[in-house]
């Protein structure tokens, strides 16, 4: 689509590498494509296929370029993004940056360099665009946590209404453990917020692209939402995977196993 510059390429991206590479873009999508997505985003509570996670966000959740039923003839911007995402040189791209990212000499020796060295051999083909509309009512917040394993790089579009206060919260927010033994979460066990340090808060803004490369100290989590607003927090929600229809080598089995049962301990305090 013309005018869509992904952050890899962008002069005005703010980038952070500690204690996980993250940041975020402003002013993501050209104006025009942006104002017709957001009159179109697709509200999760009013499809069937919603989703209700135990923390209460709620989430339309499908895999690129396939959307919601019906959406290509509703909105056809959205199913033009959609292609675009799909395409193969920006699966590459994506997975180019993903490595540029993660240097393997910048995580720990043993099977989490093991693992992320097999990671980044993967191919585009192997890859896909997990997508979703997501929405959180006032009140609502997301806990510490890394993301499951199958991600690589993650990328959070704010929807947010132009009558949103910055006090109203809603911000991603980037975390290290208090606890150093638990900063190591690959896995994706979940701390609550009295357990964590609050390093970094990306606050909730129309057309910001938030976006974190998935390694073993990704931890972020959304700010509450203020019982104080009457709007929802809408974002939407694309992520670098592996497809679930390829059949991943052994050994990287293996080294999850082996990665899950090391952190384990750490959390079982």
């Amino acid at each position: 689509m013309e005018g869509i510059v992904m952050p890899w390429a962008r002069a005005d991206l703010t980038l952070r590498q500690d204690p996980f590479p993250q940041g975020h873009v402003d002013d993501f999508l050209p104006a025009s494509l942006y104002q017709r997505l957001a009159a179109a985003f697709v509200e999760p509570e009013l499809h069937p296929d919603l989703e209700i996670l135990g923390k209460g966000k709620k989430r339309l959740r499908f895999t690129a370029p396939r959307g919601p039923a019906g959406l290509a003839e509703q909105a056809p911007a959205w199913a033009d993004f959609l292609a675009f995402l799909d395409r193969e040189d920006i699966r590459a791209a994506a997975l180019d940056w993903v490595r540029r990212l993660i240097p393997l000499g910048s995580l720990p020796e043993g099977p989490y360099r093991a693992l992320y060295a097999l990671r980044h051999a993967l191919r585009p083909d192997q890859l896909c665009w997990s997508c979703e509309f997501s929405s959180l009512d006032p009140g609502v917040s997301l806990p510490p946590h890394s993301d499951s394993t199958d991600k690589l790089l993650t990328f959070v579009h704010y929807f947010a209404s132009e009558a949103w206060q910055d006090d109203w919260g809603g911000g991603t927010q980037v975390y290290a453990a208090k606890d150093p033994a638990q900063n190591l979460n690959f896995s994706n066990f979940f701390l609550t917020q009295d357990k964590v340090t609050v390093l970094d808060n990306c606050g909730y803004r129309p057309n910001r692209l938030f976006f974190f490369a998935k390694t073993p100290a990704a931890w972020h989590g959304v700010a509450p939402v203020s019982p104080a607003t009457a709007l929802a927090r809408r974002s939407f929600n694309f992520s670098l995977r592996t497809s679930p229809e390829v059949d991943l080598l052994p050994r990287m089995t293996e080294l999850m196993t082996e990665i899950h049962a090391l952190e384990a301990a750490a959390f079982a305090r």
